[in-house]
């Protein structure tokens, strides 16, 4: 025997030894109730180095055939098999399993001989027992796979990341025909540039699909997968309401009542920054009637009031054309934006043009076209600034903060150091300028908000106050405050002599709001009527976010949806 390959495993011929083996094992009582699984026998446990081995067999005489079913009594041979528990007391548990090898006496079936298959615990080809799969599989739904594997290892379960990845896409994920009501919304897969759509159940309140895109032919192939859907909850999104019309089916349509809002007060602020002008030219005339010194602030007053007389002037514009009145004065960049509220790299920016330039949204510096470069030189010069001189050169238009940041594993964190002894510079005498701070667009937005909300502070009262002396803020206030109380109630029909009321307005932004209202009138009334909201899906895009970044954005959607959707199952 010794000459054969496999010595290890105890063959029939040696039937009488393993029998003789096994009976002179003193097995503890107390083992069963510790370790309950009825479809194994545990003979005894005992440490091996720093691991404890649980040694067990199968407790039915019988076992099936996993090709055919047929159940047999004729054993081949015995081997050993080795299995990965979860730790007890911290300490590596493993399971020695005395499989054995059967005969299958069914003349149809293909196999002559299998191995059994004790119970629910242990499957074909594992190394891991069911429970601990599972604990696996709940450690690598919290965090990326690599966390999981040290934390895994930490508590005596060693595996790998590639093992915790293996054993979530071998996790079946449930489909969910028959789910009523469902809120859908997109998620950025990156900004700006490509976008998915998450599927929630409203009733069980968790998600139920990641979609790869938020296209209208995907949704609406979803839809067609899912005829129970007779509710959707959605955004303002033109692609979801096409999808639904689409599937030809009654699928009820509500509005989200935050995406409401929130689109009032976009086209609220929006109409403000086009009056912005006004509002600071009254905030300096104030400020500069209560001080009564009106020598510096009366020219530039005067220039405001004929420049409005002919165009709106937005805030953007204001920004620009106070920071180079206080640069004109004498006034650093950083001053100024402390004296004005901004951002310092917006001063330093408005302080090198001569013309405000056009504000594009959607330009991106591609920095990874520039990494081979920058490292190349910088492993030469040492230093980032003649670097970012010479990408200018070359049409690069990305600021000095944002270069820096990015390339900030290349610097040691040494910044250089002042001289000890430096000659004081001659003192010369200060600009002044005592104007007001700016208020910035996004700030009067949040006043608006948390006064049609009852939630303002005195300061943003006063804000709202001053406001409301213009005609061009009244109405829309008006408006905006009126149809906040309209969404956030149950009379439905307050919301068509809302609709006519301001129909013939003047204000372009406000017009453009209520064309929407109308085209998706229906949506929109049913968020009335219906107590639906969409928030656990605005929950859910957010956890979402959060889940992708523990995967650093190299996972594909498939491995995302299983995060998503299997989580309730196996934490609930």
């Amino acid at each position: 025997m010794s000459e054969h390959p496999n010595t290890h495993k105890v063959t029939t011929n040696n039937q009488e030894t393993l029998h003789e083996y096994m009976s002179n094992i003193n097995s503890s009582v107390g083992l069963k109730n510790i370790i309950s699984i009825p479809e194994l026998k545990i003979l005894y446990i005992c440490h091996e180095g720093d691991n404890i081995e649980i040694h067990a067999s199968a407790s039915r005489k019988t076992a099936s055939c996993p090709y055919c079913g047929h159940k047999s009594i004729s054993v081949h041979s015995h081997y050993t098999r080795c299995m990965s528990d979860l730790p007890i007391q911290g300490q590596p548990t493993k399971f020695v399993l005395y499989i054995r090898k059967m005969f299958c006496k069914n003349k149809h079936c293909k196999h002559k001989t299998f191995a059994e298959q004790p119970g629910t615990e242990v499957f074909r080809y594992r190394r891991l027992t069911r429970r601990c799969e599972l604990h696996v599989v709940r450690q690598g739904l919290i965090g990326s796979s690599e966390d999981a594997s040290r934390i895994l290892s930490c508590s005596g379960v060693k595996i790998s990341g590639s093992s915790v990845l293996r054993d979530l896409h071998r996790t079946h994920v449930p489909d969910y025909e028959n789910i009523g009501r469902i809120g859908v919304d997109d998620w950025a897969q990156r900004k700006g540039v490509t976008y998915g759509s998450i599927v929630v159940s409203l009733d069980g309140r968790h998600p139920i699909d990641i979609l790869g895109d938020r296209k209208m032919k995907s949704f609406r192939e979803w839809l067609e997968e899912h005829p129970q859907v007779f509710l959707v909850s959605r955004d303002r999104s033109t692609e979801y309401s096409s999808a639904i019309a689409a599937s030809g089916r009654l699928v009820r349509e509500v509005a989200d009542k935050f995406h409401l809002v929130k689109n009032i007060m976009e086209r609220t602020m929006k109409h403000v920054n086009e009056h912005y002008g006004q509002y600071r030219a009254a905030v300096i005339a104030k400020e500069d009637s209560d001080k009564e010194s009106d020598e510096l602030a009366t020219p530039t007053i005067v220039i405001q009031e004929k420049t409005l007389r002919k165009e709106k002037v937005g805030s953007r514009l204001v920004k620009f054309n106070e920071v180079k009145e206080l640069q004109q004065k004498g006034f650093k960049p950083a001053t100024i934006a402390k004296k004005l509220g901004i951002a310092r790299q917006t001063a330093t920016k408005f302080c090198r043009q001569d013309k405000l330039q056009p504000w594009n949204s959607k330009h991106r510096n591609e920095y990874e076209e520039f990494d081979k470069y920058v490292e190349e030189q910088y492993a030469e010069k040492g230093e980032l600034l003649p670097i970012l001189h010479d990408l200018r050169d070359k049409g690069f238009t990305g600021s000095q903060s944002p270069f820096y940041d990015h390339y900030r594993y290349l610097r040691d964190g040494h910044c250089g150091s002042r001289a000890k002894f430096r000659k004081e510079a001659p003192k010369t005498q200060r600009p002044r300028d005592d104007r007001p701070v700016l208020i910035s667009v996004k700030q009067i937005g949040v006043s608006i908000g948390n006064t049609i909300r009852n939630r303002a502070d005195a300061k943003e009262l006063k804000t709202i106050q001053f406001l409301l002396e213009f005609d061009w803020f009244r109405e829309m206030y008006e408006a905006t405050k009126e149809f906040y109380s309209i969404i956030t109630g149950t009379d439905s029909c307050r919301l068509i002599r809302w609709m006519k009321k301001y129909w013939k307005t003047k204000i372009r932004t406000l017009k453009t709001f209520l064309i929407g209202v109308k085209f998706d009138y229906r949506a929109i009334l049913n968020t009335i009527k219906e107590n639906v909201t969409n928030g656990i899906t605005e929950g859910f895009v957010n956890k979402l976010k959060a889940v992708k970044r523990t995967m650093y954005g190299r996972a594909s959607i498939k491995l995302l949806r299983r995060k998503m959707v299997l989580e309730h199952i196996f934490f609930n």
